[in-house]
């Protein structure tokens, strides 16, 4: 009798949710770190060779209040030295609003859906250390207050996508108590774009100033996008296939995230990036992650303290230039091949407010 009623509890108990937590999956376990001792060798190699640059760049940056960032996330063999100028900062923030990019396999599966941003479901994210919480209080305010032609929830576009996933092994070495809100963004005309951020900068100012939040400690933004990626297999040979070639393509890169990224940050600055990069084909995946996140960043700021937010362009490489850092024997490892036929350039964009 007792078995039954132990049966009875556990299928009531399961209808109702109790049983069992809803747990986004990993994607890429091998370009990405998914144990401690993993991240832990990684961020060890990335300081080493990074000493005098992350040193350059905490000098800087020392007493700005930082508030958002652009940050890489291609395999951390190949863009782990680039993460470390950004996510330690971002990190702090008890919850980091992530903006992710739509590849083309969430793009696919969903029929390629365009000027939306969507949310997720899911209660924790896998990740070392512990799973990654989602603020599900500031997920639930969002979901209740957005227009519903400008979103919508789908687990199975996140649990495509690795874009946000990419940065999980960072926030928690750096935060074992950190949340996310996970927001993909997908394919945008700049109007379309301009009107979902207002609308999303304004709710997240409602609940910021509702909950007595301050930014920074509280509330911290990242913006994930991987720069050009050249060569045959992404359709993009311009400058040719040769050490030339790759000068001028990391050079465009460097050009874009200084002149668009950097400084005192306007809309007009992110309408000329997205003219330049949408325009000429330039292939950043966050071509839309990047100017949509920025330009809600930027609004949210502006509501708040009436100031702009500046760029500091702290780290720029490519995965032809620095290689592979040698994490050999942990575990992970590359997803794709380094040549002058095939890099990928990386930025980490720090933003603080103007004072």
């Amino acid at each position: 009798m007792k078995g039954i009623i132990l049966s009875f509890l556990v299928l009531l108990f399961s209808f109702n949710g109790f049983a069992e937590t809803k747990v986004r999956k990993v994607v890429d376990d091998v370009g990405f770190c998914t144990k401690p001792a993993q991240i832990e060798k990684i961020i060890s190699l990335a300081k080493a060779a990074e000493k005098e640059g992350l040193l350059k760049e905490e000098n800087f940056l020392k007493g700005k209040n930082i508030i958002a960032a652009i940050s890489p996330h291609d395999d951390h063999m190949y863009a782990g030295r680039v993460y470390l100028y950004s996510l330690p900062y971002i990190a702090k923030a008890k919850t980091v609003i992530v903006f992710g990019v739509t590849h083309r396999k969430p793009r696919l599966a969903l029929k390629d859906p365009k000027n939306f941003i969507i949310l997720d479901n899911f209660d924790e994210w896998k990740s070392p250390y512990s799973n990654t919480k989602i603020d599900k209080k500031f997920r639930e305010f969002l979901r209740k207050n957005l227009n519903p032609k400008h979103f919508f929830v789908s687990n199975k576009a996140h649990s495509l996508e690795h874009s946000i996933e990419a940065m999980l092994a960072f926030l928690k070495y750096y935060n074992r108590d950190v949340k996310i809100l996970p927001i993909m963004v997908t394919t945008m005309d700049f109007e379309n774009l301009d009107t979902i951020s207002k609308e999303l900068s304004e709710l997240i100012v409602k609940y910021i100033k509702e909950n007595k939040l301050v930014l920074g400690k509280d509330i911290s933004f990242l913006i994930s996008t991987d720069t050009t990626h050249y060569g045959p297999d992404f359709g993009d040979v311009r400058f040719g296939l040769d050490e030339t070639a790759h000068k001028k393509g990391t050079e465009q890169d460097i050009y874009i995230g200084k002149t668009f990224l950097s400084g005192v940050i306007t809309k007009e600055k992110l309408k000329a990036y997205a003219d330049k990069v949408w325009k000429e084909n330039i292939y950043w995946c966050g071509r839309y992650t990047v100017p949509f996140g920025v330009l809600t960043v930027s609004r949210v700021i502006k509501s708040i303290f009436n100031e702009k937010i500046i760029g500091y362009p702290a780290r720029y490489s490519d995965s032809y230039t620095t290689g592979i850092l040698p994490a050999y024997n942990i575990g992970i490892g590359i997803t794709a091949p380094f040549s002058l036929k095939h890099w990928v350039g990386y930025w980490s964009i720090v933003y603080y407010r103007e004072k």
